[in-house]
């Protein structure tokens, strides 16, 4: 049956942004979503409710869980909204200098003139580098925590010598 034309089914807000019904059912079980109300067994949204659907689409697109989602539209003013996105904005930093680091890592290892990259003295800076750096740590034992002695720096070994105020790492050319 077809909804009025000022209130949309679950079926037809999520079939607008090509999501299965229970998508948001789940959204609402997690707090995410609520229906503007209901009418016996069905929910009614609202059409302003694609904003909040839009919302929680684009949270997940930069990386915020559903529980992280529910902190953000659940906080009681844009302040403390804007401080939980403030949260998560330094977490992606971390991340994206994680990332940057990779792909300088992958791009100069494709464009390695050495026979093997693994003999390549810029690659083993990049390998010690990334080693040492906070930035780069993960989760659990660090990856210098993670190298064989042999390989491994030693302790205090700074891992941005001339980038130390840029935050990049900085190695020679091979």
């Amino acid at each position: 049956m077809k909804s009025s034309a000022s209130e949309l089914s679950i079926g037809e807000l999520a079939g607008e942004f090509g999501l299965a019904a229970h998508v948001l059912r789940h959204w609402e079980a997690e707090g995410v979503l609520e229906p503007a109300r209901r009418s016996g067994d069905r929910r009614r949204y609202a059409p302003e409710q694609r904003v909040q659907v839009a919302l929680v689409l684009q949270a997940q697109e930069a990386g915020l869980s559903l529980a992280q989602i529910r902190g953000v539209v659940s906080a009681t003013d844009g302040g403390s909204r804007r401080a939980r996105l403030a949260e998560h904005l330094a977490l992606l930093d971390e991340r994206l200098e994680r990332l940057r680091a990779a792909r300088e890592m992958v791009a100069h290892v494709v464009s390695c003139g050495a026979e093997d990259f693994l003999e390549c003295p810029r690659m083993r800076e990049m390998l010690e580098a990334s080693s040492t750096c906070p930035a780069l740590h993960g989760r659990g034992r660090t990856p210098r925590e993670r190298l064989p002695d042999a390989l491994r720096p030693p302790a205090g070994t700074p891992c941005h010598e001339a980038g130390a105020r840029s935050g990049r790492h900085v190695v020679p050319d091979c």
